[in-house]
């Protein structure tokens, strides 16, 4: 019975030592083997920071202050530059006035009305021109040297070079300032006799020259000849454009070379200018 009892523990403890044998060698063999370690690279962090900016304006009024959005309003003035305004070339007109006879005449002649007519010239925006016009005047007789003399008539028509200025071409009314000179040709008709300072009596020739003269002191006045007299001219004047319409004022000293002595009048005009 014991040596049964001593077989199976011996059995039992060879058994056990074999197990842990085989253990160990599968444990130093699985030690010989390398495990293989793979390191993983840190993630990457992306920082994103966003920004506000806000543009606050403050404005305060009568102690209150308030915030508001302000809208800015640049006004840009800009100078208007008007293009030149244009200078006739041809253009003719009509006007009127008075003639008012200067120096010794106006002992025998009052001034009366006039008309005028004209027609003229200049090459382009040309500074000189030419320029014919056409005056017809009726004089009154002074009633207080012979009430019962008749009125005188002049008829006039002259040639004359006008040398213009103009003012300002960029404005509207385009104003021109202008003076003229030249000759002519002059008819009378009741032409009254008048009597110098230096005591020549003037008188006018043709049919229609009044030879009976109360206020001179004279019973017949010698009448000369011919019916035409020349005279010659100078004066001025001044453009205006209103609209469409050109407006003139002029006035020009005028001597005629009437009998023994010249006879001076001063015919100023107004009217309009068409080109």
């Amino acid at each position: 019975m014991k040596t049964r009892n001593f077989s199976l523990c011996a059995l039992g403890l060879a058994a056990a030592i074999a197990l842990g044998g085989v253990t160990t060698a599968s444990a130093q063999a699985r030690s010989d083997t390398r495990i293989p370690v793979r390191k993983e690279a840190p993630p990457e962090i992306v920082r994103v920071d966003t920004v506000r900016i806000v543009r606050v304006d403050t404005v305060t009024v009568r102690g209150r202050t308030d915030t508001v959005t302000v809208l800015r309003y640049d006004t840009v003035r800009v100078k208007e530059v008007l293009p030149l305004q244009p200078l006739p070339g041809w253009f003719w007109g009509i006007g009127g006035g008075v003639s008012v006879p200067m120096n010794n005449w106006r002992n025998s002649t009052k001034d009366g009305p006039v008309i005028q007519g004209m027609v003229g010239w200049f090459p382009r925006d040309s500074y000189f021109g030419i320029r014919v016009d056409g005056l017809y005047s009726w004089f009154s007789n002074r009633e207080s040297v012979c009430p019962l003399c008749p009125s005188p008539r002049l008829g006039e028509v002259n040639a004359d070079v006008i040398l213009r200025f103009p003012l300002d071409r960029r404005s509207h009314l385009n104003p021109v300032i202008y003076f003229l000179g030249g000759g002519g040709a002059d008819w009378f008709s009741n032409f009254l006799p008048f009597r110098n300072s230096d005591g020549t009596i003037v008188t006018a020739g043709g049919d229609n020259t009044f030879l009976t003269f109360p206020g001179l002191g004279l019973t017949v006045v010698t009448a000369g000849d011919g019916g035409t007299f020349w005279n010659w001219n100078f004066g001025g004047g001044l453009d205006v454009k209103t609209g469409p319409l050109t407006w003139y004022v002029e006035s020009k000293y005028t001597t005629i070379n009437t009998n023994n002595a010249n006879s001076h009048y001063w015919p100023i005009t107004i009217g309009l200018k068409f080109q």
